[in-house]
């Protein structure tokens, strides 16, 4: 008897039997979140806190599933879980939040500029009246 015979059918999405599941894209959705509610900081330090209890977290948020399904979908409750079981894949999230933040801190320096070059561009109200000394 296969383990697959055991699983119920609408739920392969959310079992990966292989073992070797790609959480890159999620990874991203997760970093995104992050950086635009400005937690990148207390994100990264929780990360590093409990990146050595990594495999007692994930053990403890399989228990806690009944009270957390109530809340949270449960596909991506599940990935996020599967995630949290290998070390690597929370260096992988830091990483991930930081590069991400690195973009994000970017994108505000070009808008800053660009509002600071139309703001020179324009003249003001006054500066239209004013004698042209040539």
């Amino acid at each position: 008897m296969s383990l697959s015979e055991n699983i119920h059918p609408g739920s392969h999405d959310l079992i990966d039997i292989d073992g070797e599941e790609d959480f890159s894209e999620f990874m991203s959705k997760i970093a995104k979140e992050i950086v635009q509610r400005q937690l990148t900081v207390p994100a990264i330090i929780f990360l590093e806190s409990i990146k050595p209890l990594s495999f007692l977290g994930n053990q403890i948020l399989i228990f806690a599933n009944p009270v957390v399904s109530l809340v949270v979908q449960s596909g991506n409750y599940y990935k996020f879980v599967r995630m949290l079981e290998d070390r690597e894949n929370i260096e992988k999230l830091t990483v991930a939040i930081e590069e991400e933040n690195a973009l994000e801190v970017q994108r505000r320096s070009e808008l800053k500029e660009s509002h600071r070059k139309e703001k020179q561009d324009r003249k003001s109200f006054w500066s239209r009246f004013r004698r042209k000394s040539d």
